[in-house]
């Protein structure tokens, strides 16, 4: 099997993680690092209008998706960052709960798209940010 780094070629492909494997993401963003090339991080697309043109090769976390844990009494949810932001408000008001920000309802909209760009929607003023929900992030930083 290739590893994901070998699958990222120039700017002209996006590179899918072939398994939910963090592992794999991690692998491709060292090797990129190691090489110069800069990596465009992609969840679902819903924000490729804004700001300035993206440049250096996709990278799509799409296949890091997923709630990994839910407890509802406690009002706490961990989720992977290509996890759809309509899956997680899903799961979410099957409990009869929502997030306390209003992100917009952008199709295809990612968890980790929303906390990257921190657009928190109307209820800002009243809620707070999508960083003032945060508990803990992890990243990678190459």
């Amino acid at each position: 099997m290739d590893t994901l780094a070998s699958q990222i070629e120039g700017g002209a492909q996006t590179a899918r993680v072939a398994s939910p494997e963090e592992s794999l993401l991690a692998d491709a963003v060292r090797t990129a690092a190691a090489e110069g090339r800069v990596l465009h991080i992609v969840g679902g697309g819903s924000k490729a209008g804004l700001g300035g043109v993206p440049r250096g090769s996709p990278l799509s976390t799409s296949a890091l998706s997923g709630i990994v844990d839910y407890d509802p009494a406690e009002l706490v949810v961990t989720v992977r960052a290509g996890t759809p932001l309509a899956v997680l408000q899903g799961e979410l008001a099957r409990h009869g709960q929502m997030l306390p920000f209003e992100p917009p309802d952008w199709p295809g909209a990612t968890v980790g798209g929303v906390i990257a760009s921190g657009i928190s929607g109307p209820r800002r003023p009243f809620a707070g940010s999508v960083r003032d929900a945060l508990l803990g992030v992890r990243l990678l930083d190459g």
